[in-house]
């Protein structure tokens, strides 16, 4: 899988991490094959518990910074709140997704992530099943809606 020769490659060698995939069950079970066939080891799952009105106004408050796309910017997280509607980082103005401002596709895209047969969390859930029988892979979870230092200090006491 494409997925499998993006690890292979030198900068990942000491480590990776993937977000937002695998998306469904059949994905991380084909990944859990893959590395398996490879020979590489799956250290961690990470599963973010964040409630979904939380999870709605951050994806809402998502600001994108027209001269450098790279800043975050979030009008609801305070260590990356912006400077009114500039920029914190670089003084740019900022624009929104018009998707991140649209609730009912939001409530459809949470609709498949919380999906625990099909969803995003299926394939979480089919970790956390494998961890349960595998000590090699460990699976986390971390209290999402806490500030970004807490949840910082949170996984690294937990890796």
């Amino acid at each position: 899988p494409m997925v499998l020769d993006r690890l292979k490659q030198e900068d990942c060698q000491k480590g990776w991490l993937l977000d937002g995939f695998p998306r469904n069950k059949v994905q991380a079970e084909k990944l859990h094959a893959s590395l398996k066939e490879a020979n590489m080891q799956l250290d961690y799952v990470i599963e973010m518990i964040l409630d979904r009105q939380i999870a709605k106004n951050r994806i809402m408050g998502r600001r994108l910074c027209e001269k450098d796309n790279n800043h975050p910017n979030n009008i609801f997280i305070d260590a990356i709140k912006p400077d009114g509607d500039k920029c914190r980082v670089c003084g740019g103005a900022l624009s929104s997704r018009s998707d991140d401002q649209d609730e009912a596709a939001i409530d459809k895209r949470h609709s498949i992530y919380y999906d625990t047969e099909t969803g995003t969390l299926a394939s979480a859930y089919y970790f956390k099943d494998l961890a349960a029988t595998d000590t090699s892979i460990k699976y986390i979870t971390l209290a999402g809606e806490k500030d970004l230092k807490s949840v910082t200090e949170e996984l690294l006491s937990k890796l």
